[in-house]
């Protein structure tokens, strides 16, 4: 596992201990971010379940700003912190260990600018079961009350191929889908015409 391209190219990320978590193969986040495109420059980007916290280093590698990593898992964080560190980006990062399905005032960014580019990428055995994907849309909404989010977010969501999107995403517009082996991801823009009540 290694970052793709930007200023650390080529450079080499610690994996978490475990089985816990499953790293995006370097072949489909090469796709993501060819995908992305001008939307990863100049990013605050947030990262949810973060593992490894390959795909916020992969963005930060590429010009975004700063990247909060979130993850419940001992070991992620452990990795995380240590892949942070060994690319000298400690100081565009913030690690936080706390349950990303449960955002609050910790989660919005340290100078208010609002994130931009948000990975989701979830255990499977959270989106193969369609309480846990309402989970997944409940949490982006809470990211919307608590002011997180730029109007024109973008949202990349991995699930297990095959999973479907029965759970509507009230503000979000699904933009592009594209499905890697066992792996589907899933691009949703933010509108900003999300109902409130």
């Amino acid at each position: 596992m290694r970052i793709i391209a930007g200023l650390h190219r080529g450079r080499q990320l610690q994996a978490p201990e475990g089985l816990a978590t499953r790293p995006m193969t370097d072949r489909v986040r090469e796709n993501l971010f060819n995908i992305l495109g001008h939307r990863v420059e100049h990013a605050a980007v947030l990262d949810l379940f973060c593992g490894s916290g390959a795909l916020g280093l992969e963005a930060l590698s590429r010009g975004a700003t700063f990247c909060l990593f979130v993850d419940s898992d001992a070991c992620a964080f452990r990795a995380t912190r240590a892949n942070c560190e060994a690319l000298g980006l400690a100081d565009r990062a913030r690690i936080a260990r706390h349950d990303a399905l449960h955002p609050g005032p910790w989660t919005c960014p340290p100078d208010g600018t609002p994130y931009s580019l948000v990975f989701v990428d979830p255990p499977y055995k959270i989106t193969d079961a369609q309480p846990g994907r309402e989970q997944m849309a409940a949490m982006t909404e809470a990211l919307v009350r608590l002011g997180c989010l730029a109007p024109d977010a973008t949202v990349i969501l991995r699930v297990r191929k095959g999973t479907p999107m029965d759970v509507g995403w009230p503000g979000f517009e699904a933009r592009d889908e594209r499905t890697y082996g066992t792996t589907t991801l899933h691009l949703m823009v933010r509108t900003g015409d999300e109902e409130t009540g």
